[in-house]
């Protein structure tokens, strides 16, 4: 399981179960593709929903794609019953590997780990066109923070959803001191006047525009908590309901980005 193929191998040795290991498809019989490697033969198909009969379901704790595997025995005649292998990568919702799994009474595959992994840019302006490139960003004392968050996600079942961003002092994002611009028990803006949400849960990217007070001393850093939520069948946009804590359905939570230091120029 990785980013953007799902793949299942099948050892050569598998022939001696009487099953031609070059004879796979997937739920979707055109979808046959395969290479060979070190005497596994692997199909791949892209990890997208529909895609090759590929299925994708989401609950509380996991976003899991499912599809089977064909496999079918020599025969030289025109009806012949194949072998049926169910197989699933499950990605956790409460940390970022995804696991993969087979479901076969001849054998279980292993684990494998993979991330999916959010990425943090500062603007020069709202038009969000012209990026700041790493390392220190220096600002004029007033000048609103333009900040876009956004994943290299392939299935466009996910949307990408803020929830979380503040401001410390240090690099460190568990400093006891911080300022929230956007936080999860609301999952929109603390406080609209100076916050501005341009763009979030409607597509891969998000985006919003702050303006921040002035700290004691010069140097600040921005972090940001953002989730994957399927968009298929949930309403993936935050509602901004003072009084209720907002709960993301069926969404995966990322790592925190970091981005700075940013200087603000008295």
């Amino acid at each position: 399981c990785n980013d953007t193929q799902l793949e299942v191998g099948v050892n050569l040795s598998a022939a001696q179960l009487d099953l031609n290991v070059f004879s796979g498809h997937m739920a979707a019989p055109s979808c046959s593709s395969h290479r060979l490697q070190d005497n596994v033969v692997w199909y791949q198909i892209p990890r997208q929903a529909g895609v090759c009969g590929t299925v994708l379901t989401t609950n509380s704790t996991h976003a899991i794609y499912s599809n089977n595997l064909f496999l079918y025995p020599p025969s030289n005649g025109s009806f012949v019953l194949p072998e049926v292998i169910p197989f699933s990568c499950a990605y956790p919702l409460d940390t970022n590997t995804i696991f993969s799994f087979l479901t076969s009474s001849a054998q279980e595959f292993n684990f494998h780990d993979n991330r999916t992994t959010a990425n943090l840019t500062l603007f020069h302006n709202s038009s969000f066109a012209n990026s700041y490139g790493q390392g220190q960003v220096v600002l004029p004392m007033g000048s609103p923070l333009h900040v876009g968050v956004f994943v290299t996600e392939s299935d466009p079942a996910f949307v990408l959803v803020l929830v979380d961003c503040y401001i410390t002092q240090s690099p460190n994002p568990d400093d006891p001191t911080q300022y929230f611009l956007i936080q999860s028990r609301f999952v929109c803006p603390t406080d609209p006047q100076r916050v501005s949400v341009v763009e979030n849960g409607v597509s891969l990217h998000a985006r919003f525009s702050a303006l921040v007070f002035p700290f004691q001393g010069n140097d600040i850093f921005l972090h940001c908590r953002a989730s994957l939520c399927d968009n298929r069948s949930h309403n993936c946009v935050p509602f901004c309901l003072r009084r209720n804590k907002r709960s993301l359905a069926n969404s995966t939570q990322l790592d925190l980005v970091t981005f700075g230091p940013i200087t603000c120029e008295y």
